[in-house]
């Protein structure tokens, strides 16, 4: 509405009297723009238009002293109705000669009023609500689709933007009762991530693992199920999240706790532990532009880089910006080719024994088709031109 105030143009009478229709038609249906029964209060936002008068149409906001500033003059709106400030905008124009007989629509900006849901959530943002609307904790997790995968159940935080700022905590486990949580206009919801850390390789149940700050190895060994027949505990690898790989021998009683004085490696959120086979070394292959296609055997995961190094590098004609990964599982990613963490993703790109890279050519402007058909068009442009001649 306010880009269509601004672009009203001084235009024949017939089209100024459809604007002035349109105009009158929009304040008409809005029923607390005319009406004398809400009061301005401070932090209010006002549209002034001037129909015809694109230049005059402004949005002011009522400051904390009750006023507010227009083309140099300030007035007093706390407290009036919007009706009575339509008026003294008109008067203010007639009197100071900005406009002759002007046509003044002064609307309330009405103030979205809604709570904030973040973090751990399927969609976290800003969700309207009517300030009638009674709603709870839960009701406003709905809202955002519910809670996310890596979700801290028993810690969710509302933060409440009334005087006293306070920071509530709750636990929201499943096994928990219900709890009636009412939630304000315009608070934050905010549900606490947990960190996710990959086991993979040997283990009974592969897989992601969503924990606490850090979790030890051995603990995240044993939360995958614990090693198969042919784990392979004297070479288990640690990937970090910035790429970063190291190997530990672990004891056969993996479970057990270190003796005294010895720490016990661990990962935290973004990192991956891969336990290999003890009986074989298995293929990763390479594929496509590379110089030396073809199955490289390793006992760990690998970055890109060092899977393209073991290939013998890219080939000239090679796509160096995206590759394709081909899962054992079946499945097919597309990714952007880098040495370190994609941007927006909390882990380097890995391949695992038996995953395919494929690296694709690159794309080349065939020149020759190119000329060939602006030829043709430059041609045809110039034969139009002497026909219509």
């Amino acid at each position: 509405m306010t880009y269509f105030f601004r672009n009203l143009q001084a235009r024949p009478m017939l089209h100024y009297r459809l604007q002035v229709c349109v105009l009158l038609l929009f304040f008409i249906t809005s029923p607390t723009l005319f009406s004398d029964v809400y009061r301005i209060k401070k932090g209010d936002t006002l549209l002034i238009a001037v129909v015809g008068q694109p230049e005059y149409t402004h949005s002011v906001q009522v400051r904390e002293d009750g006023k507010f500033n227009y083309f140099g003059g300030e007035f007093d709106a706390a407290g009036v109705t919007v009706t009575t400030v339509n008026h003294l905008i008109r008067e203010f124009l007639l009197r100071d000669n900005h406009v002759n007989n002007p046509i003044v629509m002064v609307s309330l900006v009405l103030q979205e009023n809604g709570v904030f849901v973040g973090g751990a959530v399927k969609i976290p943002g800003r969700y309207v609500i009517s300030p009638e609307t009674d709603i709870d904790l839960y009701r406003a997790l709905a809202l955002a689709g519910g809670m996310a995968e890596n979700a801290d159940r028993q810690g969710v935080q509302l933060i409440r933007t009334d005087p006293t700022q306070k920071v509530e905590t709750y636990d929201l486990s499943t096994n928990r009762p219900y709890s009636d949580i009412r939630i304000n206009i315009n608070d934050l919801v905010y549900v606490m991530p947990l960190s996710v850390v990959e086991v993979q390789g040997q283990v009974q149940t592969p897989g992601k693992l969503f924990v606490r700050g850090e979790i030890g190895i051995k603990q995240a060994l044993a939360r995958a199920g614990g090693p198969t027949e042919e784990a392979d505990l004297t070479a288990v690898v640690k990937v970090e999240k910035s790429g970063k790989l190291s190997e530990f021998n672990l004891s056969e009683q993996f479970w057990k706790s270190p003796p005294d004085g010895e720490s016990t490696p661990s990962l935290s959120d973004g990192d991956v532990l891969f336990i290999p086979n003890v009986f074989k070394v298995e293929p990763i292959y390479v594929t496509g532009y590379v110089r030396n296609p073809g199955a490289q055997r390793v006992r760990g995961p690998l970055n890109l880089s060092q899977a393209i190094a073991l290939a013998g590098g890219f080939e000239a004609s090679a796509n160096r910006e995206e590759v394709l990964i081909h899962r054992r599982d079946g499945t097919t990613v597309e990714t952007p080719f880098t040495s370190g963490p994609v941007k927006g993703e909390g882990q380097q790109v890995l391949l695992y024994p038996g995953d395919i890279l494929e690296i694709k050519k690159k794309f080349q402007i065939n020149w020759g088709l190119v000329s060939t058909l602006s030829y043709i068009l430059i041609s045809g442009v110039g034969i139009i031109i002497q026909l219509m001649k």
